[in-house]
C-alpha cells in the first residue's frame, strides 16, 4: 500500500509541473502578443489634430471598443494564469517535513524527532500530501481551463483591434 500511496503522490506532483509548465508558457505566449499590438496603439494618433467626419468617428468608436475589451481579455487571461502558477500556502497547523516551509523554521532537533515519527506514521503522512496535492492539483487545473477558454476571446478582440486599425 505504502508503493501504491507513494506512486500516487509522485504522479500528482507530476501533473502539478504539467499544469505550471503550461501556464508558464501560455503567459510567455500572451506576453508576447501583448507587445507586439502595442504597436496597434499608434492607430488612434491618426483620429487626433483632424476633424473627424461620421465614418472616422464610427471606426474610432469599434476600435476603442475592441481595444478596451481585448485589454480587460488580456487581464482576465494574465490573472487565471498567475492563479496557476502562484505558490499555494499551507492551511493546516500541523507541522510537516514534506512542506519547505515547515522544514526551514524547524532545528536540527525537531527534524530528526519528526523523521522518528514520521517513520512511524509514513503511511498517514502520504496520504495527507495526496489529499493536499490533489486539492491543489483541482484548483490548477480549473485555473488553467479558464484561462485557456479565455485565450478565444482575446485572440477575437485582438484581431478585430488589427483589422479595424488596418481598414
Amino acid at each position: 500500500m505504502f508503493n501504491k500511496a507513494d506512486k500516487s503522490l509522485l504522479s500528482i506532483q507530476e501533473q502539478i509541473n504539467k499544469f505550471d509548465n503550461k501556464a508558464n508558457s501560455l503567459i510567455t505566449i500572451v506576453g508576447i502578443v501583448f507587445a507586439l499590438s502595442l504597436g496597434i496603439l499608434d492607430t488612434f494618433n491618426q483620429f487626433f489634430g483632424v476633424e473627424l467626419t461620421a465614418e472616422l468617428r464610427l471606426k474610432f468608436c469599434v476600435l476603442l471598443a475592441f481595444s478596451i475589451l481585448y485589454f480587460i481579455s488580456f487581464a482576465v487571461e494574465l490573472i487565471f494564469l498567475i492563479l496557476v502558477v502562484y505558490p499555494r500556502k499551507k492551511k493546516e497547523g500541523e507541522l510537516s517535513l514534506t512542506y519547505y516551509a515547515d522544514v526551514a523554521e524547524l532545528s536540527k532537533g525537531q527534524i530528526k524527532k519528526l523523521l522518528q515519527e514520521s517513520e512511524e506514521n509514513s503511511l498517514a503522512t502520504i496520504i495527507d500530501q495526496i489529499s493536499i496535492n490533489a486539492k491543489i492539483c483541482k484548483q490548477k487545473h480549473r485555473f488553467l481551463v479558464i484561462a485557456i477558454w479565455c485565450l478565444i476571446p482575446l485572440f477575437v478582440f485582438m484581431f478585430s483591434v488589427f483589422f479595424i486599425a488596418i481598414l
